[in-house]
């Protein structure tokens, strides 16, 4: 059997995709719980390369080390920093003994069939095999060494370098290079998209059977995962939700998934709702088929203001300045986000990472499907 080394890729998030902050790694950035987007990374391909995985990352994500050195679940997984774009990447593989390179973005979720997988990996007479799951493409690619060298050292010659390690590789050289797609069943559970992300984590919570994927997750070195029903204070009521070890819930949760840290205040009712590590709903705050993302700044006063009501009880709202990001009356606030209280957002609607409370307390109330970028950012476009 030939020998295969995996290789994940983390170059961030793409520019382009709304809600995000571009310093915020993409191995880092949790998924499920205290699950994050490298554990499912892990799990997804475990077993395929006996020498574990590598991540191989840009300069600016040194930090990264400790972090995936506390995840990885032998002495095998290491951080690769790629200073040279793809001349790095080059060195890194011409070293590698295997005879199968498999690349992915840290930035894909999904739930494969690994049998399939392994087969496939094992079978292969592609030089260079990209992979789709249920007809839908991805950014997977398994390649024989050579090819990949070849395609590498062609790209090299013919352009200029680039810091962006991860857009250059996927949609450049990979992308141009692939001699055959190969179908693989599962299931796609994040790709670039917030919606998707948005409702993947509802369908997770809904399913009354085991997911594989999440089995795998299962571990000792990862942590707990979510837990059902707990940290419930005395006046709170949850049904039909999920909620994250070191949450505490005073007020009405049903129908949502919120991820450890998160705080809901007296009175605060979210409905429908994925609300990410550290969030805080103040008092009497109202949300439905909201995706707030993580909250990584001060643990103190709520981030999501008293009485503030996001979200409606409508469907097919479409975001007006990213449509394809944010449909079905879904309402996103970004990362580290502030809401003012008493602040109206409807659905399909948009806050920016980082937008702070002073910038929207002039507002009272947002109408559907509108977006309200950091300033600076606005200023840009």
């Amino acid at each position: 059997m030939n020998s295969c080394s995996v290789y994940f890729v983390e170059s961030g998030f793409p520019a382009d995709l709304p809600g995000f902050s571009p310093e915020v790694p993409s191995a880092s950035f949790p998924f499920w719980g205290h699950y994050c987007l490298l554990d499912f990374a892990a799990a997804t391909f475990a077993g395929l390369s006996e020498r574990g995985y590598a991540v191989l990352a840009e300069s600016r994500f040194r930090s990264l080390a400790p972090f995936i050195t506390a995840r990885a679940q032998t002495q095998r997984e290491k951080l690769n920093i790629v200073d040279q774009g793809l001349d790095g990447i080059l060195a890194i593989v011409d070293r590698d003994p295997a005879d199968t390179i498999l690349l992915c973005p840290l930035t894909l979720v999904c739930d494969l069939d690994s049998n399939t997988l392994r087969r496939m990996v094992e079978t292969s007479k592609a030089s260079i095999t990209r992979v789709s799951i249920q007809k839908v493409e991805t950014d997977i690619y398994v390649a024989q060494k050579r090819a990949l060298l070849q395609a590498l050292e062609s790209y090299g010659k013919r352009h200029t370098p680039s810091p962006r390690l991860g857009t250059v590789l996927f949609s450049q050289v990979l992308h141009s290079s692939f001699e055959a797609i190969q179908d693989i069943p599962g299931r796609i559970l994040f790709q670039n998209n917030l919606t998707q992300l948005f409702k993947e984590n509802l369908w997770l919570v809904g399913q009354t059977g085991e997911v594989e994927l999440l089995t795998r997750l299962s571990s000792p070195e990862r942590g707990g995962g979510p837990t059902r029903g707990t940290l419930v204070e005395k006046g709170g009521y949850v049904k039909n939700s999920l909620i994250g070890s070191g949450a505490r819930i005073e007020g009405y949760v049903e129908g949502s998934f919120l991820f450890p840290g998160v705080v809901v205040h007296k009175g605060a009712a979210v409905v429908n709702s994925v609300v990410m590590n550290g969030n805080r709903v103040g008092a009497k705050a109202q949300l439905y088929k909201t995706l707030i993302l993580p909250y990584f700044g001060d643990q103190g006063s709520a981030n999501i203001g008293e009485s503030s009501t996001i979200g409606m009880r409508e469907a097919g709202a479409r975001n007006s300045d990213y449509p394809k990001q944010i449909w079905e009356g879904v309402t996103v606030i970004g990362i580290n986000a502030d809401v003012p209280k008493g602040l109206k957002i409807g659905s399909g609607c948009l806050i920016g990472a980082r937008v702070g409370a002073g910038q929207l307390r002039s507002i009272k109330e947002l109408p559907r499907s509108a977006t309200v970028l950091r300033l600076e950012e606005s200023e840009r476009e």
